[in-house]
C-alpha cells in the first residue's frame, strides 16, 4: 500500500492515530495548503537570553501535568534559589494529537474537542477524565489564568505566558487530529485542520514536527524533560 506525503509524515512522527467510534463515516480529506513555518520567530525564541533552558514534551493533556512542572523548575530556580524572575527559559513542546489539544484554545475546545469527545476512543476519553467543565463556558481549562492566584503559583497557560514561556505545537499531530475530528465530526479534515491551526493558544507556534523542534531545543542546550508517555 502506497502511502501519500501526508501520512508518510504523520508515521514518521510517531503520531498515534487515534481508534475512532465504529461506524464512522470517512469524509474526503480534501486539499491541505503547505504549511508555513516561521523559521525566524523560532530561532529567535531558541535564542532567548537566559540563565537556565529547559524544554519539556508532552504527549497528552493529563491534567495540564506540563504545566505543573513548567511551574516548579522557575519556583525553584526564582524563589528556593532566590535567582528572580526570568532566570529559566521554558519551553513546552506538544505533540501526538491528544498532546497538543492542550495548545488549542477555547473556541476549539467548545467546537471540535469536547463534542467529539464522546465518540473518541477510551485513550482521549481517559487523558481528558480530570476536565471540568466551568459552567456554561466550558474552553480550553488549563488557558486562563486563576483568579486571586499569584503569578509565580498560577499553573495556567496564561501565567506561564507572561512569564516568558513559550509552546511548540507539532504539525504533524495537527495533521492527525485533523483527520481524526473530521471523521468524527463529520466535516472535511483539511477545513478542520485550518481552524486547529488558526486557533492556537497565545504563546504558541506551529513547528513542522515536534521531535524536530525537542532536537533543535536540544541544540541550542536546553535540558530535555518528557513529562509524559
Amino acid at each position: 500500500m502506497k502511502l501519500s506525503r501526508k501520512e508518510l509524515l504523520v508515521a514518521g512522527a510517531g503520531v498515534a492515530m487515534t481508534p475512532l467510534a465504529a461506524g464512522c463515516a470517512r469524509p474526503a480529506r480534501g486539499a491541505v495548503a503547505p504549511f508555513a513555518f516561521d523559521r525566524t520567530r523560532f530561532d529567535a525564541i531558541l535564542a532567548k537570553p537566559a540563565r537556565h533552558r529547559q524544554c519539556c514534551g508532552a504527549t497528552k493533556v493529563e491534567g495540564g501535568a506540563v504545566l505543573h512542572a513548567m511551574v516548579a523548575t522557575m519556583y525553584a530556580y526564582e524563589f528556593d534559589l532566590a535567582e528572580g524572575p526570568g532566570t529559566v527559559h521554558e519551553v513546552a513542546v506538544l505533540y501526538q494529537p491528544d498532546g497538543i489539544i492542550l495548545g488549542l484554545n477555547d473556541a476549539m475546545w467548545d467546537s471540535m474537542v469536547l463534542p467529539a469527545l464522546p465518540r473518541l476512543s477510551d485513550y482521549f476519553k481517559s487523558d481528558l477524565s480530570l476536565h471540568r467543565p466551568r459552567g456554561a463556558h466550558r474552553g480550553n481549562p488549563y488557558l486562563h489564568r486563576q483568579r486571586g492566584t499569584a503569578l509565580q503559583d498560577d499553573v495556567s497557560i496564561e501565567a506561564l505566558v507572561a512569564r516568558g514561556a513559550n509552546f511548540f505545537v507539532c504539525n504533524n499531530a495537527l495533521l492527525g487530529l485533523a483527520d481524526t475530528l473530521a471523521t468524527t465530526l463529520h466535516e472535511e479534515s483539511h477545513r478542520v485542520y485550518t481552524r486547529l491551526i488558526a486557533n492556537l493558544v497565545p504563546g504558541a507556534m506551529a513547528v513542522p514536527a515536534g521531535v524536530m523542534a525537542i532536537n533543535a531545543c536540544q541544540e541550542a542546550h536546553f535540558t530535555y524533560l518528557q513529562v509524559n508517555v
